[in-house]
């Protein structure tokens, strides 16, 4: 039987692509997002609409499921790390409060996790414009919030892997991606979306990885 996949933010950037390349590989996906339809998933997928941080929708929902990747992004007004924040502070946080609330322990799960290069003891492993420009713009929310919930997901027994990109760029590559606890980025160094998701999906069931915290750069 294929396994199943929740991503959740499923119809965002790089979620769009995980469940894109995870259906390629004959996973049965389901993309679960406050604005999921069918004309913004990945054909193949399903469409589930609702918020990551509705307790009742998980708890319903979840342990159906042997996958979970946490693609999520707190939304602001533009791409600009200076634009202002519209989504909720804790996003993070506070859905995987509720997915690990909810998960049944009994049962395997793999749980990936996409947080970002500079977030947490990842910090002086990144250019230092770059740490610069977290302090000084929004996007500092957003990364002290992938902090909290980062460290959370560490503390369980369940198998996890949280991967930290640097920025991310739309156009494929075609580049070997590698993950290490210790590699270090430049301020300005970039990953292609659809590569990261092609070795996210690869990295599944990649025991190697399995309660790892990783950055991930082009070889």
């Amino acid at each position: 039987m294929n396994k199943r996949i929740i991503v959740f933010g499923g119809n965002g950037r790089i979620g769009n692509q995980i469940a894109k390349m995870a259906i390629q590989k004959g996973y049965e996906v389901t993309c679960l997002g406050r604005s999921a339809s069918l004309e913004n998933i990945p054909n193949g997928a399903l469409p589930l609409q609702g918020d990551v941080t509705d307790e009742s929708i998980i708890s319903e929902l979840i342990n159906q499921f042997d996958v979970v990747i946490l693609a999520l992004s707190i939304p602001r007004t533009s791409k600009s790390p200076f634009a202002r924040v519209t989504g909720p502070l804790d996003l993070h946080s506070n859905s995987m409060k509720i997915l690990l609330k909810n998960l049944d322990k009994s049962k395997d799960k793999r749980i990936i996790k996409i947080s970002a290069q500079g977030v947490g003891n990842s910090k002086n492993r990144t250019g230092i414009f770059f740490r610069i420009l977290i302090k000084m713009s929004n996007l500092r929310f957003a990364f002290n919030d992938h902090e909290k919930a980062d460290m959370m997901l560490k503390d369980t027994d369940l198998d996890w892997t949280i991967i930290r990109p640097p920025m991310l760029k739309n156009q494929s590559r075609g580049k070997k991606i590698i993950g290490d606890e210790l590699l270090i980025t430049r301020s300005n160094t970039t990953i292609s979306r659809p590569d990261l998701a092609k070795w996210i999906v690869d990295i599944i069931d990649e025991p190697g990885f399995y309660r790892r915290c990783v950055t991930v750069s082009e070889e």
